[in-house]
């Protein structure tokens, strides 16, 4: 007798997820073109999926969502879609260009009546929620597999915490196409002057230093990742502070001390971002202590105290490096040993 019940199965799947950045500032400014633009993205897209052999499972708003049993089709495809639209955005209005983000993700993922769940569908947006406009951002399962397949400058953009997901990834990123990227703006609909320029643009000065550094370069990983977290300014802060005595600026070595403190707790965050280990923090912190109290003209005993104390903060990061690493099932196992007397005696009261 057949049953009705819904069929759930597992599989090995590339997600794909590309939505348009600026939907919402598209549509607050004119529903009805923004609409009919949307519309049109989503058969372009839903066209250059079924063409790598995909499946478009879904598409809500601006986004849309593809399956591939192909990594390598689901890559080709994402650059499909990003040429196809800097093509297309190189003859359009500015205000009728769309600029799109895509996110590619490989997991194992759960099928049931067409659709699809599970962490790799998560991962995918998030990533899709990372990569730049016109750009693409992978995880380094989906680059593993493509990157002696296609001709693609993917860079490394370090291991990423993503929100919701227990374990940090590696992720890789493609820049966009288009360096100078579509502004939304609509002729009928002229903005105010205060609203003339985007935001994006006060960081393009400090943006322009990034394509002066060699690609692959740990200089320039680093310094984007200083960009992104958004402390540059405190990062000058603490390299000032901390020649501020070259500087004749005399403190008796508490600006020097400060400027080390304040400089190893800034790159300590972004060393956690990057490597995905909290204890890093921790670990630059201590060192920012210890190579500070060097710097003073104070007595050798203080100087001892503050490098001692600068040892000890980050033995506590290495700690904590050690302890988050610890394999959950050894942990499991140890609860289980413990309880396992308890039950032989509970049994024995009831035998008697």
């Amino acid at each position: 007798m057949p049953s009705d019940a819904p069929t759930r199965r597992r599989k090995l799947a590339a997600i794909l997820m590309a939505d348009v950045s600026g939907f919402s500032a598209m549509m607050g400014r004119d529903e009805e073109r923004t609409t009919e633009l949307i519309q049109d993205f989503h058969l372009r897209v839903r066209a250059m999926v079924e063409k790598d052999e995909g499946r478009v499972v879904d598409t809500a708003g601006d986004s849309v969502f593809g399956s591939f049993d192909s990594v390598v089709n689901a890559v080709r495809c994402a650059q499909a879609i990003q040429e196809g639209q800097a093509q297309r955005n190189s003859s359009a209005p500015p205000g009728e260009r769309i600029t799109t983000r895509i996110g590619v993700h490989l997991g194992d993922v759960i099928v049931e009546n067409q659709r699809i769940y599970g962490d790799g569908v998560n991962i995918a947006a998030r990533l899709e929620q990372l990569a730049e406009p016109g750009g693409i951002c992978v995880s380094e399962a989906v680059y593993q597999q493509i990157q002696n397949k296609l001709d693609l400058d993917f860079r490394d953009l370090g291991v990423r915490e993503l929100k919701n997901i227990q374990q940090p990834l590696r992720l890789y990123g493609l820049p966009p196409l288009e360096r100078e990227r579509p502004q939304i703006e609509f002729q009928a609909r002229p903005q105010p002057p205060a609203r003339a320029q985007p935001r994006t643009e006060q960081a393009g000065p400090l943006q322009a230093v990034v394509r002066h550094i060699p690609p692959g370069s740990p200089i320039r990983v680093w310094y984007a990742e200083i960009l992104r977290a958004g402390i540059l300014l405190p990062v000058l802060a603490g390299a000032a502070l901390l020649v501020s005595e070259i500087l004749l600026f005399p403190s008796g070595g508490i600006l020097p001390t400060a400027g080390a403190m304040l400089l190893g707790t800034m790159l300590g965050t972004v060393w956690t971002r990057l490597t995905g280990k909290r204890g890093n923090r921790m670990i630059a912190l201590g060192i920012g202590i210890a190579s500070g109290a060097l710097l003073t003209g104070w007595s050798a005993v203080t100087n001892v105290l503050f490098v001692f104390a600068g040892l000890g903060v980050a033995a506590s990061g290495v700690s904590m490096n050690v302890t988050r690493e610890a394999p959950p099932r050894e942990r499991r196992g140890r609860r289980r040993r413990k309880r396992r007397p308890r039950a032989r005696i509970a049994d024995a009261s009831r035998r008697r």
